[in-house]
């Protein structure tokens, strides 16, 4: 007899316990598991205030609405603010399809560069224009456009010249390309001319304590006269020159010479 009364109360605990379990999941709101997708994009505009952004890809544009927890990864702040979002920018947002609204829990800036040579500089103007694979681009600089040189040394659009390599990250604020970073880590080397190799297209340089051996890259740019349009041919045995170079597994490879003798360097080249 005490053996079925035991069951039954076990019976009624375990049954007031499932209904107590129903009743508590029936009260909290049921969220549901979407799939996680991509877009990829540029920033048209962002309102803080309503947590919204809109992008865009070629004609084609969206709203995202970001999410309390949305996190912002810009490329120099990987712990960012919605704040830090600005038009121009490009960026991979990760969101969710809640019945049409797209709620974004991240975006994470991608980098826009663009290497090639400087064959215009016009203060005048702020633009600076690079010969990129076969066609130049012109770039708006900003008062705010850092200047990487070698070694992540900080330095000014001053240190930039006609014929000099250069890596360029930039944004599209109103479809204008605007650099927001210019790069020119080349290492440099000024000695006179000892040696030219037509053929081989290498020539010889010396220091009183240094001589060096450079290999000319495919767009190595001859400045003479401040144009970027001069040939190996046009160089002669002692003249005295800046060499602009990588060096790659101990191939030093040139990408600018440029004599130590000229006039003030012309803000504009040939190309």
């Amino acid at each position: 007899m005490k053996t079925t009364s035991h069951t039954w109360m076990a019976v009624c605990a375990s049954g007031m316990t499932a209904m107590a379990t129903f009743t508590a999941s029936a009260d909290q709101p049921a969220t549901a598991v979407r799939p996680e997708k991509h877009y990829t994009g540029t920033v048209v505009s962002v309102d803080p205030k309503e947590h919204t952004l809109n992008a865009k890809w070629f004609l084609f544009s969206r709203k995202f609405s970001l999410g309390d927890n949305c996190a912002y990864v810009l490329l120099d702040q990987p712990a960012g603010a919605i704040g830090d979002l600005r038009p121009g920018e490009k960026v991979t947002i990760n969101y969710q399809d809640a019945s049409g609204v797209l709620v974004a829990d991240r975006v994470t800036q991608e980098p826009m560069r663009s290497e090639g040579m400087v064959t215009a500089i016009n203060p005048g103007n702020h633009t600076i224009t690079v010969h990129v694979s076969g066609m130049s681009k012109i770039f708006q600089i900003p008062d705010n456009c850092a200047v990487v040189l070698r070694d992540d040394k900080s330095g000014t659009l001053a240190d930039i010249q006609v014929g000099n390599h250069v890596t360029v990250t930039y944004e599209t604020p109103q479809d204008k390309p605007t650099a927001r970073q210019i790069a020119q880590t080349s290492a440099t080397f000024t000695g006179t001319l000892t040696a030219i190799d037509l053929g081989e297209r290498t020539v010889k340089a010396k220091t009183l304590f240094d001589t060096k051996k450079f290999d000319l890259a495919d767009n190595c740019a001859i400045v003479i006269n401040g144009k970027a349009d001069g040939r190996l041919s046009d160089l002669r045995p002692n003249d005295e020159l800046v060499f602009s170079y990588d060096e790659v597994d101990g191939i030093n490879v040139v990408n600018r010479i440029a004599s130590t003798k000229t006039a003030p360097q012309a803000v504009t080249a040939k190309q």
